[in-house]
């Protein structure tokens, strides 16, 4: 995920409205997900984003035992 690129864009005919997100492209190719590479389904969108936030959660977890193990081992010099 942290290599898929993100644009900005409008389309045609919303003129002075910005997008936010990966190319339908480049999520199918890195992903594999959704019918095709012109669209991004929202379900696919959602799941990947729960993935990652799961992801995250579990790392920051392991930091925080981390931390908390060096901290220990300082009190007990």
């Amino acid at each position: 995920m942290a290599a898929l690129p993100v644009s900005t864009w409008s389309y045609r005919g919303e003129e002075g409205v910005r997008h936010l997100g990966p190319m339908a492209q480049d999520w199918y190719a890195a992903l594999g997900l959704g019918a095709d590479d012109r669209t991004i389904h929202p379900i696919d969108a959602n799941g990947v984003s729960v993935v990652a936030v799961q992801a995250l959660y579990r790392m920051v977890r392991g930091l925080q035992d981390e931390v908390s193990r060096l901290g220990k081992r300082l009190d007990d010099r």
